[in-house]
């Protein structure tokens, strides 16, 4: 079992590092600090239903406090053709020139003023925050992603830890691309406070181009954080086989 457990880890290892073709590993974790009791709530910075953008539209990247301007966000997301992209923008700078999507990830990469950022730093894309990075955590907090096109994403693991001891659920939420398309509920963990981890030993599969995230509701509002791990497994793939 411990030799099985070691084949597992270092799988685990050189997919990180780039060696196994055809894949690339995602890690998304995320924090709403006042998930209700009247619905469900995305898990993220914004702590409320997150909104996509119809749209996709150059990024701006503004803050809550003037001294964050001149810094530097690195913005992750999908283009027109959800194709993967970054781009580096400065906070109260230009917009890029990148038309964004969807956005999951920001991370500062320069402050202004010491180390960390002193307000909240937002990604704005047709004007929805579409990102933001709270006050001093210097990353967003967003359990979101989007599955780029040519691949197939896999679910790994599903997590969730709660500040309060109360009951919250957890539902892990996918939909598709095309207009109108309806959310539907992959895992659902109920739990009443500390940490829960669920991992999948038949892993579930998403298309390409679909959105993901994970949404909370507590009995009484309190903070709620959740991730999940993603392979990602090119389409055009074929692994060899030995014969």
């Amino acid at each position: 079992m411990a030799y099985l457990k070691h084949i597992e880890y270092s799988e685990g290892i050189n997919i990180a590092r780039g060696l196994v073709r055809g894949t690339i590993p995602i890690s998304k974790f995320g924090y709403n600090p006042a998930i209700p009791n009247n619905g469900f709530e995305t898990v993220w910075d914004g702590s409320n239903v997150y909104t996509y953008s119809s749209t996709p539209a150059v990024a701006t990247i503004t803050s809550d406090d003037g001294d964050d301007n001149g810094g530097t966000v690195e913005v992750e997301g999908l283009d027109t053709n959800y194709n993967q992209v970054t781009e580096t923008l400065t906070i109260g700078g230009a917009p890029g020139s990148i038309l964004f999507r969807r956005v999951f990830r920001a991370t500062l990469l320069t402050a202004n003023t010491g180390t960390v950022n002193i307000g909240a730093v937002t990604v704005t894309v047709n004007s929805i925050a579409v990102a933001i990075i709270s006050e001093t955590r210097g990353q967003t907090l967003m359990a979101i992603y989007t599955i780029p096109a040519g691949y197939t994403g896999y679910l790994l693991q599903l997590d969730t830890g709660c500040k309060k001891d109360n009951e919250h659920e957890i539902s892990f939420v996918v939909r598709s691309e095309v207009a109108g398309s309806a959310w539907q509920t992959k895992s659902f963990l109920t739990t009443r406070g500390g940490f829960t981890e669920k991992n999948f030993k038949l892993p579930i599969a998403i298309p390409e181009k679909h959105d993901v995230e994970v949404q909370a509701k507590a009995n009484a509002t309190s903070a709620v954080s959740a991730g999940f791990e993603l392979l990602l497994v090119a389409n055009d793939f074929k692994e060899s086989r030995r014969s």
